[in-house]
Parts: C-alpha cells; structure tokens; sequence
C-alpha cells in the first residue's frame, strides 16, 4: 500500500499537487490583473494531471503563468468588463421580476448570462492548450461551448455549485478550510477529465498539453529554414 506505485500513494500525492496549485492559484490572483494568467495555468497544470503526465506542479504552472501572461491578461481584463455588465444584468433581472418586465426580456438576459460564463469557463483551458490570438481563441472557446453544450453544463455546475454553497448557506464559513485547500483546483480537475475527452477529439493525437512549445518550437524551425 505503501509503494511508490501504490493507489492510496498515488492518490494521496494528487491530493497534495491539488493543494499545492490551490495556493499557487490563490497567492498569483492576489494583484486581480494577473487573475487569468493564474486560471490559464491552472489548468495546463490539471490537464496534465488528469492525463497522468509527469509534472513538477510549480515549475509546470509558472511556466504557463509566464508563457500565457499577456494573453490571457487582456483576456481577464475582457472578462471583468463582461463580468461588470453582468452584475448590472442580474440586478435588472431580479428587478425586473419583481416590478413585470417582460419575460422574454429576462429570459433573453439569463440565456446571455449563462452563455458569457460558458465562454469564460472555456477560454482558459483552449488558451492555455493551444496557441492563437485573443480574438480567436474567444472564438474558439465559444465554438465549444456550443459544441460541447452537455460538458459546458457539467462545467458550469462543477464550477458554480461550490460558489453559491460558499455565498448562500450556513456552512460556507465552516468549509472555508476545504476551499483555501482544494475549492479551485478541486473543481479544476473534475472539469479536466471532460477537458482531455475533448482535446482528445479535435486532436488525432493527443501527445502534448503544451501546445504552445510546440508551435513555438514550429515557428523556430520554420525561421531558421527561411
């Protein structure tokens, strides 16, 4: 049970990489501007994990954080506008249930609602697996998430079940532990087993995680031939 190659060994050492990326995740987001880079990394670590790929946890998610920081900043920025705007659209709906605005109106806000933060949940694992632009991998993770409509409802429950049992029960403060331990990367994993199965089909194969060194390391030999 206790070798190296055990179940319970393995299980437990993920537990431990799981806390690890947790703080990481924490600690990086502090600054709020660097909030993408972080989730970016994160789950380029995860994937990796749920692949069961060899990976130093910290070496592997400031690599990403490093590699991905200035798209997925502007990214992150593009999200928090959205995110603002959001806010302002929940307060109109909840408003406007209560004084009879329209129910196509309210249904059109929370078809919105809900599509913006499928968006958000994709666009970090396609950047994070792939090299492109901001605005095509915007693209892309809305393609997907249409595409891919059962895995962006498990998504955004794994995601979003944790959050509203944090803000809207009595037991948030008691689970405060849990979240500061797992609450993110947690919820990260779970999403990248749905993840792998969806590189996996748009990818005959499915090698690397770390799509960016390969495009890289393309656009270097291509040079150097030129």
């Amino acid at each position: 049970m206790l070798s190296p190659d055990s179940p319970v060994v393995s299980f437990l050492g993920k537990i431990a990489d799981l806390i690890i990326i947790n703080l990481l995740v924490i600690v990086c987001s502090l600054p709020i501007f660097t909030i993408g880079a972080s989730w970016t990394a994160l789950y380029y670590v995860t994937v990796k994990m749920v692949k069961n790929e060899e990976s130093y946890v910290i070496k592997d998610f400031f690599k990403s954080f490093k590699q991905n920081f200035r798209q997925a900043t502007v990214i992150w920025l593009i999200n928090l506008i959205v995110l603002l705007l959001l806010g302002v659209d929940v307060m109109i709906i909840r408003r406007g249930i209560a004084e009879g605005i329209p129910q196509f109106i309210i249904i059109a806000m929370c078809a919105m609602t809900v599509f913006t933060a499928a968006i958000m949940i994709y666009v970090y694992p396609v950047l994070s697996h792939y090299d492109n632009t901001v605005k095509n991998t915007i693209k892309n993770a809305f393609i997907l998430s249409i595409s891919n409509f059962p895995y962006t409802l498990l998504f955004v429950a794994v995601i979003a079940i944790p959050f509203l049992i944090a803000f809207y029960t009595n037991i948030g403060l008691r689970l405060l532990p849990i979240y500061l331990l797992v609450g993110i990367s947690g919820p990260a994993y779970v999403c990248s087993i749905g993840w792998k199965q969806i590189f996996s089909k748009l990818e005959p194969a499915f090698d690397t995680i770390g799509e960016n060194d390969g495009n890289q390391e393309k656009e270097e030999e291509s040079e150097s031939a030129e």
